[in-house]
């Protein structure tokens, strides 16, 4: 078949998803794809046999640009007449599934996370709301990441014609391997692996650190990912903080998995937290929010620690837990973390997922 990929971000489809494209390409298939240039874009032409710059603003909803987009995956469907489509995150499962069917092309859609559109009732949650209702029903399956997306979306009147719940992007269990526990050298090195903005909860981070400096001098805040929007500033500003260490972005960050105590994820929401999946394949604790998207990769005082999003003090309170548990509880912690991922979160059991689907949708053709 000829397939036809569609993501907002080279980088984000090339991580996670390599390994699909790679056994899309050894069963056979013809892989197309359409990002937008940037970081990773010439490794993904490296796999698939074309790859399209695309017009997406991952951020905000400018309707003269999200206008020209939609034109520019109709143009593209109309000239590619691929025999099936693949979409990831909002814009291109919203845009491309429009597209799709009104091309009468099948599609399958895999919901990475709501965003921010469903955070408050509002302009932006009805519109959100409508554009799913014109592609739901009509999509060859739709893959949820978590089952509370399913719902929000179902309870505001979202039918969907063929929904599957898989477990995130997976990990590669290979790449994200298993690694030695740091030693007990008296320092806690807590790790945080995101871009810098406002829902990945930075500023509660920024602000345990401030409260917890005096009390506990040997713990370290380890800061890795790119800066959004103005942050830079604010970025520059923190790290002069004596426990926040900022390592700016980070191709490969297993080196600073290996090092780390634990992982720190404050997010406000997620669809299955790629960094949560991968700490916990490096075999370590994950401190999370208590949110779909997190709180099923590990098991409360088992192999993480959860707490409240928003909330400084629920954060605070989960850090002084980790902290002062036994060198050894800590340990074992990540062992059980990397259990866990290993029985439930394997991205083969993923990739499996689509092609089953795929198989499905040769065997309608044929």
């Amino acid at each position: 078949m000829k397939i036809l990929i569609l993501a907002h971000h080279a980088e984000g489809l090339y991580l996670p998803r390599r390994e699909l494209m790679m056994r899309l390409k050894e069963d056979g298939h013809t892989v197309l794809t359409a990002i937008p240039t940037g970081r990773c874009f010439d490794k993904v032409a490296a796999i698939v046999d074309g790859v399209f710059p695309a017009p997406v603003k991952r951020r905000g909803m400018n309707p003269f640009s999200d206008i020209k987009l939609i034109w520019f995956y109709y143009r593209l469907l109309k000239k590619l007449n691929p025999d099936c489509v693949l979409t990831y995150t909002i814009k291109p499962n919203l845009y491309g599934g429009m597209v799709a069917r009104a091309c009468n092309v099948p599609y399958l859609m895999n919901i990475t996370g709501l965003g921010t559109a469903f955070a408050k009732e509002n302009l932006l949650c009805r519109i959100a709301t409508l554009m799913y209702k014109v592609v739901a029903g009509h999509e060859q399956c739709v893959f949820f990441q978590n089952a509370d997306n399913r719902q929000i979306l179902e309870r505001r009147g979202v039918s969907w014609k063929k929904p599957i719940l898989i477990p995130g992007s997976g990990v590669n269990l290979k790449h994200f391997n298993k690694q030695t526990y740091p030693n007990d050298d008296g320092k806690v090195r807590l790790l945080f692996i995101s871009r810098i903005m406002r829902d990945k909860g930075i500023h509660e981070l920024v602000s345990a650190a401030k409260i917890l400096k005096n009390k506990y001098p040997n713990i370290e805040f380890h800061i890795l990912g790119n800066c959004e929007d103005d942050y830079a500033s604010k970025m520059e500003m923190w790290s002069k903080e004596p426990n926040i260490i900022y390592h700016g972005g980070q191709r490969d960050t297993r080196p600073f998995m290996k090092a780390c105590d634990a992982l720190l994820h404050p997010s406000y929401h997620e669809g299955m937290s790629n960094v949560c999946l991968e700490a916990a394949a490096t075999a370590r604790p994950i401190i999370a929010s208590n949110i779909s998207g997190c709180r099923e990769i590990f098991d409360e005082m088992i192999s993480g620690i959860g707490f409240e999003p928003h909330n400084v003090n629920s954060l605070v309170k989960a850090i002084e837990t980790f902290i002062n548990l036994p060198y050894e509880t800590r340990k074992n912690m990540g062992i059980c973390a990397r259990k866990k991922v290993e029985e439930k979160f394997d991205r083969n059991l993923v990739i499996q997922a689509y092609m089953d689907e795929l198989e499905c949708l040769e065997a309608m053709r044929n």
